[in-house]
Parts: C-alpha cells; structure tokens; sequence
C-alpha cells in the first residue's frame, strides 16, 4: 500500500522533527515520500533504498516523479520476486 506524504515529510523536516542529514548520506535527491507498509519498507530497504523510520510510519523516498509508481525500476524489482 502506498500514499503520497511529501508535505508530511518535508514539514517534518522543516520543523526539525525529523534528522534532515542522515536521510539523504544516501547521495541520491528524494523527490517525493510515500507512506508505505512494512513489508514494502523492508523490501525497500534491501533494494538500497531511502526509507525512514519514525512515529510509527516507514516512509519511502522516491528518487522518480512524473511516472506511476509501478514503473519505477525498484518496485518492478520486487513485483518479480
């Protein structure tokens, strides 16, 4: 399951709620953050990708936009494993 968070997360940071630096050590510019389930955020995870962790909720920093998120290489990734 995936929902678009983008304002959520970026208020966060601006509010100093979540470490802005230790989010993007990855050398890769989030373009957008998308809720996601644990399983998803696991998978993510294994996958190299930027997800954090907090308040309860796995947020998935995309590093696409402008496309269906199916599209992305990394989901099609895990959709065939």
């Amino acid at each position: 399951m995936l929902y678009p968070q983008s304002s959520v997360v970026e208020e966060l940071i601006q509010c100093g709620k979540l470490e802005c630096e230790s989010l993007y050590d990855a050398g890769c510019e989030v373009l957008e953050w998308w809720l996601v389930s644990d399983w998803l955020a696991v998978k993510l995870t294994e996958h190299g990708e930027v997800v954090i962790e907090d308040y309860g909720c796995r947020w998935w920093g995309r590093t696409t936009s402008g496309q269906a998120v199916y599209m992305d290489w990394v989901i099609a990734q895990i959709c065939g494993e």
